[in-house]
């Protein structure tokens, strides 16, 4: 399964629960961001939706320069995924945090 995840960017902090599935929103606490805008990328809210490294190179790669500090969530990121996105200095959220790789997580998918 490839997810991809849907882009908000130079949005205001206090606009971010909105923008989110209600799954997601008890993570966030807008108030924390600060007040300068961000960017916010939401990957789908089901726990299919495992974000794997390739998915964050391609978020990235949609990105570009991101000027904003960027916010992902996500319902579960490999360990491989977080990484690229903590080298990108992105803030993660997530659900759920199993931290397989993502060469463990293709072997799950296959069975």
């Amino acid at each position: 399964m490839t997810v991809k995840a849907t882009l908000h960017r130079a949005i205001p902090p206090t606009t971010v629960p909105a923008r989110l599935p209600p799954l997601f929103r008890p993570l966030i606490d807008p108030k924390k961001l600060g007040a300068s805008p961000v960017t916010l990328a939401v990957f789908p809210a089901t726990s299919a939706a495992v974000v794997s490294a390739g998915a964050a190179r391609r978020l990235l790669a949609r990105l570009g320069d991101v000027p904003d500090p960027l916010l992902v969530v996500g319902y579960n990121f490999t360990q491989d995924a977080v990484t690229v996105l903590q080298d990108a200095r992105a803030t993660l959220f997530a659900v759920s945090n199993f931290w397989w790789s993502d060469a463990r997580w293709q072997a799950i998918r296959q069975r």
